[in-house]
């Protein structure tokens, strides 16, 4: 089992992290280099969240110019392919990023747990038929021993089998471990 931390500190050092802010926005772009300086064996994931920008087309530029100054990387996570209100996935930058994001990591951001449960699956397949290697599910604040809220989760992770990595999101250790009391996964992020 893998755990990933969400880390925007170069003082921090953890086999696998993800660079971001609390929001899971774009870090200081100086961050990821220096981190891979300093900690070359470690996996580095980055955000490439742009919140502020509200249009769409310069929203779209502002991420792909993002990913490729980040060579370095192993992998990107962003929330900004969903549309009307985590309805619809805008397929075609989707597409479009895989092709940039090439045989390194492409990760749904944890707003996919906004998705409407009916909805899951089906978006849930039409990320795995664009090449996405994970899917993040936000459960932080949550109670992890409240079954009602872990059944969406329990039936994606069936739903997604071996085919993408469904990876929670959890606020600290002690979430993880009572999540991982009731379903086991392969990877989970502790982001506080």
């Amino acid at each position: 089992m893998k755990t990933i931390h969400r880390s925007h500190a170069l003082s921090h050092n953890h086999p696998s992290e993800i660079l971001a802010r609390k929001d899971f926005s774009t870090p200081n772009l100086a961050l990821p280099a220096m981190k891979q300086a300093l900690h070359p064996e470690s996996e580095q994931f980055v955000a490439v969240n742009h919140w502020e920008e509200p249009d769409p087309f310069l929203l779209s530029n502002i991420i792909i110019e993002t990913i490729r100054m980040l060579d370095g990387a192993d992998g990107f996570i962003t929330d900004q392919i969903f549309e009307d209100g985590h309805h619809h996935i805008n397929l075609p930058f989707v597409s479009e990023l895989s092709k940039i994001i090439g045989n390194r990591h492409f990760i749904a951001g944890p707003s996919f747990s906004r998705v409407p449960v009916f909805l899951q699956s089906r978006l849930l397949d039409e990320l795995v038929s664009h090449d996405v290697s994970g899917v993040m599910y936000d459960l932080r604040g949550q109670d992890p021993d409240d079954y009602r809220l872990l059944q969406p989760l329990a039936k994606l992770k069936i739903h997604a089998k071996k085919r993408i990595a469904i990876i929670p999101v959890v606020s600290d250790e002690q979430q993880k471990m009572a999540l991982l009391a009731s379903i086991p996964f392969d990877v989970v992020c502790i982001s506080d």
